[in-house]
């Protein structure tokens, strides 16, 4: 069962009175599930009570169980606006003609964090071959594809030169993992892990090996059947985030963002060629 948290961060069922309509009462927006619901909540608490009140819409925030419900659900139109990973988002473009409409600063040159557990000697991917590795949920962008991507590019087959190869339920779960020893060597959310880095003696232990080239990532994207008008509202409303603005700028950080900036289907080349090589798109638009 997806989880919904309101713009009180309570749990809420979906009061949508009509799903078919391009202008619900309630507009539901979907992030994917890439940490603890706890976490999650906390973050976009902010921005969903910003984006109420700066556009008048009733705004309901959805954090469904994983990343294939996510994409259900948005397919089903349960979902109107969704914060889509590349990947996801090519497959809900696919799918169920996803319209891009803003993505943070950071997301047009995104990178993923190799990450391990001082004291290690190493400094590289390629010198923990037959150890224990981890990449995030098989639909993460950040946390899988384009890390499997870039490594078979340099001609690593993980499955072939790591000892096991796992597959975690998020960028937190990868990080912890490194931290208890259950694994060697993980890669994850850059984002995420220089925020837990940032948090200070928990974290002392956690290291960063070496980082992926950039790609674009994250994007807000919109049922293609939502009214125009719902669609314009919500995407000045994140645009005019101002970092000048202490309230906004609360909001930006804890999204790990200066700002954000329109996004467009061309963003996502790079990601939408690894979604197609790994067999998640087809070559059909």
């Amino acid at each position: 069962m997806r989880a919904l948290f309101s713009l009180l961060v309570a749990v809420t069922v979906c009061a949508c009175a009509n799903e078919e309509s391009t202008a619900p009462d309630v507009i539901a927006i979907g992030v994917l599930p890439g940490q603890s619901q706890s976490g999650l909540a906390t973050r976009y608490g902010p921005l969903v009570s910003y984006l109420q009140d700066a556009t008048g819409l009733v705004i309901e925030l959805s954090i469904p169980a994983n990343y294939e419900q996510m994409l259900d659900e948005f397919d089903a139109g349960r979902i109107h606006i969704a914060n889509f990973g590349g990947v996801t988002f090519t497959q809900a473009e696919q799918r169920s003609g996803a319209v891009p409409l803003v993505m943070r600063d950071v997301d047009l040159d995104f990178i993923s964090c190799y990450i391990v557990r001082d004291p290690e000697p190493r400094r590289s991917v390629n010198e923990f071959e037959g150890e224990a590795f981890s990449f995030g949920p098989k639909l993460s962008t950040s946390g899988h594809m384009m890390p499997r991507h870039f490594l078979e590019e340099s001609g690593i087959t993980p499955e072939d030169f790591f000892a096991s190869v796992r597959h975690s339920s998020g960028h937190d779960q990868t990080i912890d993992w490194v931290l208890n020893g259950t694994i060697e060597i993980g890669v994850a959310n850059c984002l995420i892990v220089q925020s837990l880095l940032s948090r200070g003696s928990d974290y002392d232990s956690l290291r960063v090996l070496e980082t992926t080239p950039p790609y674009g990532n994250y994007v807000w994207a919109a049922q293609s059947s939502l009214d125009a008008s719902v669609t314009t509202l919500l995407t000045d409303a994140f645009l005019a985030l101002d970092p000048t603005n202490a309230e906004h700028l609360a909001i930006l950080r804890a999204q790990g963002a200066n700002g954000y900036v329109p996004a467009g289907r061309n963003d996502f080349e790079a990601v939408r060629a690894a979604a197609r090589e790994a067999g998640q798109i087809s070559d059909e638009r």
